[in-house]
């Protein structure tokens, strides 16, 4: 298992007076599925909202990857290896 992974937007957003909050989520190179940041169950602890729409969210996360040096394309090549992952599992 590789330890490299990117933000993506998994489609996880709560919704607040009325507007969606959208979540982003970390994927692993070769893993499957995908963890929505929701900082877990912790009493008063709250999710990483990162945009009211799924296109501001989408930016913020390829702004988050870039930091970490990679490119849109990396990440859709790690979400690639995910969806394979997943493909492969036995239930």
């Amino acid at each position: 298992m590789s330890n490299k992974f990117v933000y993506w937007v998994g489609g996880d957003y709560d919704v607040i007076d009325g507007v969606k909050h959208y979540i982003p989520s970390i994927v692993y190179e070769g893993v499957a599925g995908h963890i929505p940041c929701r900082n877990g169950d912790s009493p008063g602890s709250l999710p990483y909202y990162w945009g009211t729409t799924e296109e501001e969210c989408r930016r913020a996360c390829d702004e988050a990857n870039e930091r970490m040096g990679y490119t849109r394309e990396f990440a859709l090549d790690v979400v690639t290896s995910s969806m394979i992952a997943h493909k492969d599992l036995v239930i």
